[in-house]
């Protein structure tokens, strides 16, 4: 075989420091694409990114060798001096440590999709711990406390 065929999707989850409530809708409108276009810098594809004010999803597709931990950890460092720009508002504003990441099948794209779309309404019924608990419990980990700090 003369070439390599490669592309992993993922849904990616982090949240603000504490989960502080920094993310309100005008500042989603700017970040959110901030974020997608991030992830193109990193010769990745974003399917789209949501979420709420204290978190976000994003669904990727992985088209390069580049690890997961390097794409967030850069996502994370320029989007932070970024908001930090924004205003004094943001003066204390940080990403937790960590983050989330579950492989997504090609024939789920569709519904992780609507999955992040509708943030605001899952919300209502669920926290953000609950739904990280239910993440994690439903890709097959261990759940341990310290996955929320």
């Amino acid at each position: 075989m003369g070439h390599t065929c490669y592309v992993v999707y993922e849904h990616i989850v982090f949240s603000t420091k504490h989960r502080q409530k920094f993310l309100d809708k005008p500042i989603q409108a700017e970040l959110f694409p901030y974020l997608a276009a991030a992830v193109r810098n990193q010769k990745c594809k974003c399917l789209i990114v949501g979420g709420e004010m204290d978190h976000v999803h994003m669904l990727v597709g992985k088209a390069s060798m580049l690890p997961t931990p390097e794409l967030v950890k850069e996502i994370k460092r320029t989007s932070s001096i970024w908001i930090k720009g924004k205003g004094p508002q943001f003066r204390g504003f940080y990403w937790q440590v960590g983050f989330g990441g579950f492989s997504v099948s090609y024939s789920n794209l569709d519904q992780v999709r609507q999955y992040i779309l509708n943030q605001e309404n899952h919300h209502r019924e669920m926290s953000w711990e609950q739904e990280y608990r239910l993440l994690i419990e439903k890709n097959g980990i261990e759940f341990n406390e310290w996955f929320l700090d």
